[in-house]
């Protein structure tokens, strides 16, 4: 398994300004901060704003899916039963920034 590290983003490529579960594309980046694909989130809001349906307490394991191979989910917000669910039972680490620039959200986490 790769330690990748997963962005939410929206379509014009700025920080999602809602949950991370339901972003429209994840930049995904290695753990050297080198930009790796984006990737779509089948279950994230559309152009039209519409979302897929409701996980409950099943979104972290649906996003945990779809982002595999990362260790770490950056995004702007995200619910705190799911921040615990992906760190206690997936062994996620999630980081939540008040920027809109992803590059300026890997950079900060890199540094830490």
């Amino acid at each position: 398994m790769n330690n990748y590290i997963a962005i939410g983003i929206d379509k014009t490529g700025k920080m999602w300004k809602g949950h991370f579960g339901i972003s429209p594309v994840y930049k995904i980046y290695n753990s050297e901060g080198k930009f790796i694909e984006d990737r779509t989130n089948p279950h994230g809001v559309s152009n039209n704003g519409k979302h897929g349906h409701d996980h409950g307490d099943d979104q972290p394991i649906v996003i945990k899916e779809l982002l595999y191979d990362c260790k770490t989910f950056i995004g702007k917000r995200m619910g705190e039963e799911s921040k615990l669910k992906l760190a206690q039972k997936l062994g996620i680490e999630t980081v939540l920034l008040k920027v809109d620039d992803p590059t300026e959200a890997l950079n900060t986490f890199l540094k830490k």
